[in-house]
């Protein structure tokens, strides 16, 4: 977390960060980052992406509006970087 503060983390956002990180420098895209984490039925559900994206931003960016680790590739995917 920022300044070596531990950051709770829900579930959920967990999910999202470990298929992020498993794939560090990787694009993942919006389609594999939903079936992994929420299932093949919610593959199309983009907007929890953009919600959980923001959430982590919030507690893991030292500037969440310009992110350095989390970074989004526009109607591709996203990309973690350490």
């Amino acid at each position: 977390g920022r300044n070596g503060a531990v950051v709770p983390l829900k579930p959920t956002e967990w999910h999202v960060l470990e298929v992020l990180v498993r794939n560090a420098g990787k694009l993942v895209s919006q389609k594999q980052l939903l079936h992994e984490v929420w299932g093949p039925q919610y593959e199309t559900e983009t907007n929890y992406l953009r919600l959980y994206l923001a959430q982590l931003r919030r507690k893991l960016e030292p500037d969440p509006r310009q992110p350095v680790h989390l970074l989004t590739e526009a109607g591709f995917g996203y990309r973690f970087v350490q």
